[in-house]
């Protein structure tokens, strides 16, 4: 997410929901006004949207809310028994609200206006501006460099194709002298063991790593060595190689990795998602630099054509500051989003990736008293708000809404087996057939149980006229009947799970036929090697959760219980038990 619009909202969390405004700046008669003023200085006015936020009120009501909570906790008849780590825990954020310096905000304003003529596509100017009480120590403000450079180097380098691209500049050792100079803080902070597993003191190596910090992504569904169809680098500094040691160090006890002096090489360890992506970790110029593939590196460094040769890029790029803490560029298509909810929902349906795709590209610089950011973008910030508040609720929402349906669903699966008649007696009786027939295939077999795996091996002792069809349903299943003959007979018409590798001589309670998960309700039937019928009590939705209860109780060794979960997994993986 962009820079501004993280501070806006973080801002917003905080209850920023005064909006200020004055007709004049010629006379301002207080603080407010000329707050206002001054902030109005660094927007763009008569255009889409304009904006200007006053949050010291707002952050007044959230000390006071916070200090009536507490007054309230600590006054309670009947408090919770962790109520003193609650209170523990509340003081340490509202330490860290105070550390943070977010009480020296002065106020924030944000501004859009069109650049594009009448016949063009639309593209607007977009600015923000976050004014900061100038002697603010806050930890928040401290984070970034205070110094301004040129960036137009770093957003030339980058390829054409290029997707997103970020910038930062950023100083994490003053973050950590901050909070280590607070009494109740220090203890944890300069704890000796930190030091000793890092080498050296946090400051040291959060200096070691200050500076800047960029990452990038770049779009290329052909290759075969994309992650999620795409190619990523992420660098940072890294003064003297420590990090880059320590990475080292650690990535030879990875299988297939390479490890050479100034790179690391990892082996296909990202599995299925991207089989053929072996991610590069490169140590040049004092830098740590991880390319998600060999072609991502060539793509980064190797392009056909640069980001600044791309006449879209040079539109977009018009009028932006060549100045500042850092940068970000995206060409976002929120048809994507809104495809990825369709799969989610499982929806037969997909929109074209360009059909709705938005590009921006923001400068952040640090003023003396703030924090400013000018973008050029193809929504204006109407526009982001109102898509904003439909993509990021609906990304949030979808899987909950999913998973809670799966959920529902399952729970009144189970509701309704429970309220069915207990038939686990009659299955008893059932399993007897399968214990004689199973007892009569080994005596003419040395002791052998049949081979062949669930439905394989019942069709053995079907094929040798050991077992009736109507024994290989369960009465207590529903939706199921024995098949008319042999032929016919397969898994459609079975309410068994049978178990193969084993004899006579096995381990007695191993289980050779066991109830399919949901035959009946919180209870299972297993007739195990020795002849035995137990019913175990137990809700199953799959077979894996059969064999575990199974194992808790007889505890087989490695080999037969590594058998039987193969077993069960196969099972439920082919009749989709295990989602």
């Amino acid at each position: 997410m962009k820079i501004w619009k993280c501070t806006a909202i973080t801002l917003g969390a905080l209850g920023l929901f005064y909006i200020a405004g004055c007709k004049s700046c010629d006379a301002p008669q207080s603080k407010e006004s000329a707050q206002y003023c001054k902030i109005a200085e660094q927007l763009d006015s008569g255009g889409s949207f304009y904006s200007i936020i006053n949050p010291t009120h707002a952050l007044d009501g959230v000390n006071q809310i916070a200090m009536q909570l507490f007054d309230n906790a600590v006054i309670m008849r009947n408090p919770p028994e962790n109520l003193n780590s609650i209170l523990q825990k509340s003081l340490y954020a509202m330490l860290i609200y105070r550390l943070s310096g977010l009480e020296d905000v002065q106020g924030f304003g944000a501004s859009s206006i069109q650049i594009s003529k009448d016949n063009e596509a639309s593209l607007f100017r977009n600015r923000t501006y976050l004014a900061v009480k100038p002697d603010s120590n806050g930890f928040a403000w401290s984070f970034w460099a205070t110094q301004n450079r040129d960036l137009t180097k770093s957003w030339e380098e980058l390829p054409a194709e290029v997707s997103a691209a970020c910038e930062l500049d950023i100083r994490p050792e003053k973050v950590y002298q901050i909070l280590a100079e607070n009494q109740k803080l220090a203890p944890f902070l300069k704890d000796r063991r930190i030091e000793a597993l890092l080498g050296e003191s946090p400051e040291q190596f959060l200096s070691g790593i200050a500076g800047t910090v960029r990452f990038a992504t770049l779009r290329a569904i052909a290759s075969d060595e994309t992650i999620f169809g795409n190619h990523y680098v992420f660098s940072l500094p890294d003064q003297e190689q420590k990090l880059f040691n320590v990475v080292r160090k650690f990535a030879v006890l990875l299988p297939g990795t390479q490890v050479a002096k100034d790179h690391v090489k990892l082996g296909q360890v990202l599995g299925k998602k991207a089989p053929a992506a072996t991610p590069i970790i490169r140590s040049k110029d004092q830098r740590i630099i991880v390319y998600s593939s060999a072609a991502s590196e060539q793509a980064f460094t190797s392009p056909q054509r640069r980001l600044i040769d791309d006449e879209k890029f040079g539109r977009l790029s018009v009028g932006i500051p060549a100045a500042g803490i850092g940068f970000a560029y995206n060409t976002e298509s929120y048809s994507d989003a809104f495809n990825w909810w369709l799969r989610e929902l499982q929806i037969n349906s997909t929109l074209n990736p360009n059909l709705w795709r938005v590009r921006q590209f923001t400068d952040l610089s640090r003023e003396k008293d703030g924090f400013v950011t000018t973008g050029n973008s193809s929504l204006d910030y109407s526009q982001s708000i109102l898509v904003n508040n439909i993509v990021l609720p609906l990304s949030i929402g979808i899987p909950f809404v999913r998973d809670y349906w799966r959920k529902r669903i399952k729970t009144q699966a189970l509701e309704e087996e429970r309220k069915r008649p207990d038939m686990t007696g009659e299955c008893q009786i059932t399993l007897e057939l399968f214990k004689d027939a199973l007892a009569r295939y080994a005596t003419s077999h040395n002791g052998e149980f049949p081979g062949q795996e669930n439905i394989g091996g019942i069709r053995e002792l079907l094929q040798g006229k050991l077992l009736p069809l109507p024994a290989t349903v369960c009465p207590g299943a529903r939706g199921v009947s024995p098949a008319e003959s042999i032929r016919e007979f397969g898994a459609s018409h079975c309410s068994y799970v049978y178990f193969a590798g084993f004899d006579t001589k096995s381990n007695p309670k191993l289980p050779l036929v066991i109830d399919w998960p949901l035959n009946h309700s919180g209870a299972v039937n297993v007739l195990l090697v020795d002849g035995t019928i137990q019913k175990v009590e137990l809700s199953a939705i799959d077979c894996k959760r059969i064999v575990s209860k199974l194992q808790t109780i007889y505890q087989y060794n490695e080999t037969d219980f590594r058998n039987l979960i193969r077993q069960a997994d196969k099972l439920d993986k082919k009749f989709g038990l295990d989602k």
